[in-house]
């Protein structure tokens, strides 16, 4: 699965922890290419920035999507089409 649209926000810098070791990631937000209204949370894993700026179209490769009940949202994790898996994107597909 794909999730494909303008890049409306872009956070560099960001890392996390997955299965005990540190993995870089972006956080951004998507606006729909069919729908402009919908917006996509996405992080984009083990790299430190995207190679596209705000305003910009932008198409990330899906490889696990978390919903959180409570606060009705889904956020997307990624990463860029055609980089190599790594072992964090592994853990989660």
């Amino acid at each position: 699965m794909t999730r494909e649209g303008t890049l409306l926000e872009k956070e560099t810098g960001l890392s996390t922890f997955f299965q005990g070791a540190e993995h870089p990631y972006v956080r951004c937000v998507i606006a729909d290419t069919v729908d402009p209204d919908r917006h996509f949370e996405c992080r984009v894993l083990d790299v430190e920035d995207v190679p596209v700026s705000v305003g910009e179209a932008i198409v990330l490769e899906v490889i696990h999507v978390v919903t959180d009940r409570r606060n009705g949202t889904v956020r997307f994790d990624c990463r860029l089409p055609g980089a190599p898996a790594t072992a964090a994107a592994a853990e989660l597909a």
